[in-house]
């Protein structure tokens, strides 16, 4: 199956193309407990792929869902990840290295869904 590149310019000045590979279940052991990975590959400035993924922690899910008193559904949860992608792709110069350490916690979930009008 080829997958849909979509390109994002960052705030870096970097342009990313990137799309979404898959999302799983995962209990991370770093200590931020169970959750979902989203995975996309990314490719900066025509440089060589990687992959970064962007852990959604149950913490977090628990925290939108005692706020506004429902759970996120799968294509809210993939918005998130998206948001914590483009967040990563205008704060962080090079993303290379940082593969596990984007997250969505109990700290920014509000702050990321907080332009979609959830």
């Amino acid at each position: 199956m080829a997958h849909r590149y979509k390109s994002y310019a960052a705030e870096t000045g970097t342009v990313y193309q990137y799309f979404f590979a898959n999302s799983r279940r995962v209990n991370r052991p770093e200590g931020q407990g169970a959750g979902n990975d989203f995975i996309f590959v990314v490719t900066p400035d025509q440089m060589p792929p990687f992959v970064l993924r962007v852990f959604i922690s149950e913490r977090a899910l628990e925290v939108w869902r005692r706020g506004h008193g429902r759970v996120l559904d799968s294509n809210e949860m993939y918005a998130a990840a998206k948001m914590r992608l483009f967040r990563a792709f205008d704060e962080i110069e090079c993303l290379r290295g940082d593969e596990l350490n984007l997250l969505v916690d109990e700290a920014n979930v509000e702050e990321l869904l907080e332009p979609l009008n959830l």
